[in-house]
């Protein structure tokens, strides 16, 4: 469980926007150039990472992006996050999510506090970490997919080529080559298996939502029960009856 902390934007021990932002960089050898730009949410997931290992599906992060749907798929991971560590701090989302320059400086404040409060000191290697992919604000500069898997299957292709000789198969792979790869259609198909993990990471994540809501309006519901079958005060019984027959109806 973590520890929690409080801020308060008045102390004088606050970090500088410069200061904070080169302490985001130099811990996750980031490439974030404006405070503003933590509004990708990244940063955040990664240094939940490090101070609870595995508390975040890191495979998930979309760790270099200018897109606002994936700021929100990752503040939210976030925030799940946080939660799960009893951490009783509400992220802003929305606001964060907006690049703002306020918003992200003051959380950003908040969060370097929790972070001191709660980082063990153990090492940790941020690039191995995300697979060495690149995190900033923008595009990441690595190849296109279809570039990838041209580059990717290119000695898959040569194995399969002899596989196909030593069987004797060798004309049928000929006629199945001549028409060669289509650059756009395989565009095209990666988009859309991006397009659809991308909608399989939002269900997910709303899934995690639904359960954390449930959880939570249970133990509301448990405390209520467990108020109102105490002995209740004279004049209450039938307000605690009728609120027990509102919470035990099965419509």
């Amino acid at each position: 469980m973590a520890v929690n902390v409080h801020f308060t934007g008045q102390t004088t021990d606050n970090l500088s926007r410069i200061e904070l932002l080169a302490w985001i960089n130099r811990t996750l050898l980031s490439d974030f150039k404006k405070v503003e730009e933590l509004c990708t949410g990244a940063a955040y997931c990664q240094l939940m990472d490090v101070l609870f290992p595995g508390c975040i599906p890191t495979k998930r992060v979309k760790y270099c992006t200018n897109v606002e749907h994936d700021f929100l798929s990752n503040l939210r991971m976030f925030q799940n996050a946080l939660v799960q560590q009893k951490v009783d701090r509400s992220v802003p989302i929305e606001r964060l999510a907006k690049g703002r320059f306020q918003d992200n400086f003051e959380f950003l404040q908040w969060f370097k506090k929790f972070f001191d409060a709660n980082y063990d000191g153990k090492e940790y290697d941020p690039q191995a970490a995300r697979n060495h992919v690149p995190m900033g604000y923008g595009t990441p500069n690595t190849l296109r997919p279809s570039q990838k898997l041209n580059t990717g299957s290119s000695g898959g292709s040569g194995a399969a080529m002899k596989r196909a000789n030593s069987n004797g198969s060798t004309s049928r792979l000929q006629a199945a080559g001549k028409g060669g790869k289509n650059p756009v259609n395989e565009q095209k198909a990666w988009e859309k298996i991006s397009t659809l993990a991308s909608n399989i990471d939002d269900l997910t994540i709303k899934i995690q939502d639904a359960e954390i809501s449930r959880e939570y309006y249970y133990k509301k519901l448990v405390l209520i029960e467990k108020l109102i079958n105490e002995n209740p005060e004279d004049g209450q019984d039938a307000f605690c009856c009728k609120v027990k027959e509102i919470m035990y109806a099965t419509e």
